[in-house]
């Protein structure tokens, strides 16, 4: 194959992003080579002529037999020249196999199966339209498969423009499939000309209206309803009516967030114990992940269901559910996975934290508390017994000294794998720094630390020598156990945290990551990798890079959008520890 033909020349750009190999073979056996060279192909206007494929096929074989023949002659020896022409001749006879492929030829169900798998491995929503679209403009065949698969069209995300046309036919392609719908008015609509306003207009009761009028009459099929909205009068205009409809007999999932102002829901339009609208008049047996950012619900009349996450945002006190209601619902989520609570929980109750009955939830392993006082966090963590979190998330916990949170945490998750703090509020106190170092001792597993706007003393407690940190009863427990033990050398200095192998930082004061990585590099447990997101690049000065890299294994700049392997790999764990089949994506939802 010469290297000037139109053929080599579009596959220049799939050769670059390839990893260069010394082996032909492996260059060529790749699929990006295929799709750079189907890109510059302009659909076929006439049909193939088969018997002109066949023949090619058949001298691609004889020439691959020949090619082998000379190489097993030449061998030991190697010949580059014999690989090059092989791989090409083996890459041309591959694109000339899947172009002659008589894929109309296949029986319905077979061709229906390669639809699905076409879909639903689209990377996003834009390309997983695209290609439902796609399959039906090929031929009448193909739009004839894919419109009777109801599959197909089941995932419908509003990303065009109102009236929705798009949306609703898929809607109307879908028959009595299960829904998955989205709807959320902040995405940029995927028909916004080019150079156009990239905000989405605003959702208004009308246009509200239009949507559930398709929706609510389909609403035994919802499966999963997430809706982002923005005026409050529209969310209201949904929840009554979303309520007063049907019941929502598969509804495994709602999520329903409201982005604009006020920041908290209202206490003029709460009850003494939450929202006007129950989530529904009727039972919701299968519902398993509940989410309501900026609103509320009448908790009073939430049916008990055993909700696998639970994620509560931005409510005022008045909007929340009682102490009582929220132990009921914790008791009946025994399988509870996930608990988020953002500025929301349990209302306040006049009981004594050691008097609030705790629940047991044994498989919690996914927990998050953000911006909420001190107190109001230690509230929560009375209500929950949950031994084997391994993903703890504090947020925006400041204004105030949260030492006494850090002393409630203190060996209360001692299975914590990654831990990721924000905004951390703590005063420089002896008694603060002795809690700071007791709570970190106690968490002997953790792998990943996730840290932003967090003091530098809070990060000193990872360097710090936890004996010095012991009250006197356990620093004589400690003397007579290493008294016992005959012919042992003096005590090694314990390491805090010692599995810790992985950091990921950014808006950090100067210096902390400097200090922390030479301080555990000089303790003898440096850390393999550290993550700092490529947005952050200019808040930091060379010479503190350059001294990260020279105390840890590797120093990497990625986008802020991108999981890390190992975060990845502890939530497969956390999954794993259940027996969940479940494989994160290497992307943030």
């Amino acid at each position: 194959m010469s290297n000037t033909t139109p053929f080599t020349l579009a596959l220049l750009p799939a050769f670059h992003s390839l990893n260069h190999s010394h082996n032909p073979l492996e260059q060529w056996n790749n699929d990006e080579l295929i799709r750079t060279y189907l890109k510059t192909c302009q659909d076929p206007k006439v049909e193939p002529d088969r018997e002109l494929m066949r023949a090619r096929l058949q001298m691609f074989r004889v020439r691959m037999f020949e090619l082998e023949h000379l190489r097993a002659c030449i061998r030991p020896a190697i010949s580059y020249d014999f690989d090059r022409e092989l791989a090409a001749i083996m890459y041309k006879r591959k694109l000339l196999l899947w172009m002659s492929f008589p894929i109309r030829d296949l029986p319905s169900e077979i061709l229906t199966t390669i639809f699905r798998y076409v879909v639903w491995s689209s990377s996003g929503a834009d390309q997983a339209t695209q290609h439902r679209l796609r399959l039906t403009w090929v031929c009448k065949r193909f739009r004839e498969v894919a419109l009777a698969d109801q599959t197909l069209w089941n995932s419908v995300w509003f990303r065009d423009s109102p009236p929705w046309p798009r949306s609703l036919a898929f809607i109307e392609r879908a028959g009595t499939a299960p829904l998955d719908i989205r709807i959320n008015e902040k995405e940029r609509p995927e028909d916004t000309p080019e150079g156009a306003n990239p905000n989405h207009p605003v959702i208004t009761v009308p246009q509200i209206n239009a949507i559930l009028d398709v929706l609510l009459p389909r609403i035994r099929q919802i499966r999963i309803l997430v809706v982002v909205l923005e005026d409050m009068d529209v969310v209201e205009t949904f929840m009554r009516r979303f309520s007063d409809a049907g019941p929502p007999e598969i509804l495994e999932r709602f999520e329903m967030h409201r982005t604009g102002s006020p920041y908290l829901w209202p206490q003029n339009k709460s009850t003494g114990q939450g929202g006007f609208w129950p989530l529904s008049q009727h039972p919701t047996p299968k519902l398993r992940w509940l989410s309501l950012n900026g609103l509320t619900i009448d908790w009073n009349r939430l049916p008990p269901t055993n909700l696998r996450t639970i994620d509560l945002r931005r409510m005022s006190f008045q909007a929340c559910p009682t102490s009582e209601r929220w132990t009921q619902m914790l008791r009946a989520s025994q399988d509870m996975y996930k608990l988020s609570l953002d500025a929301a929980g349990p209302q306040w109750t006049p009981t004594r934290i050691r008097d609030i009955p705790a629940v047991h939830l044994p498989h919690l392993r996914d927990l998050i508390i953000g911006d909420m006082s001190c107190l109001f966090a230690l509230h929560i963590l009375a209500h929950i017994d949950a031994p084997r979190v391994m993903s703890l998330s504090l947020m925006q916990l400041t204004g105030q000294d949260y030492g006494p949170l850090m002393e409630m945490l203190t060996g209360r998750f001692p299975d914590v794998r990654l831990l990721h703090l924000q905004g951390m509020e703590l005063n420089k106190t002896d008694l603060n720094v002795r809690r700071v170092v007791r709570w970190f001792e106690s968490m002997q597993h953790l792998k990943l630390f996730k840290f932003s706007q967090t003091k530098p003393y809070i990060l000193e407690a990872l360097l710090a020598d936890p004996r010095e940190h012991r009250s006197d009863d356990e620093l004589d427990v400690q003397s007579s156990s290493a008294s016992s033990s005959a012919g042992e050398a003096e005590d090694a200095r314990p390491i805090i945290c010692p599995e810790l192998d992985t950091l990921y930082f950014h808006s950090q004061g100067e210096g902390d990551m400097a200090t922390l990585t030479k301080g555990r590099k000089d303790l003898g447990v440096p850390f393999k990798r550290v993550y700092m997101p490529n947005t952050n690049i200019t808040h930091i000065g060379q010479e503190e890079v350059n001294t990260i890299r020279e105390n840890v294994g590797q120093f990497l700049l990625i986008n802020h959008m991108v999981v890390t392997e190992e975060e990845d790999r502890i939530h497969e764990e956390m999954a794993n520890s259940l027996g969940l089949a479940v494989r994160w994506r290497r992307y943030k939802r």
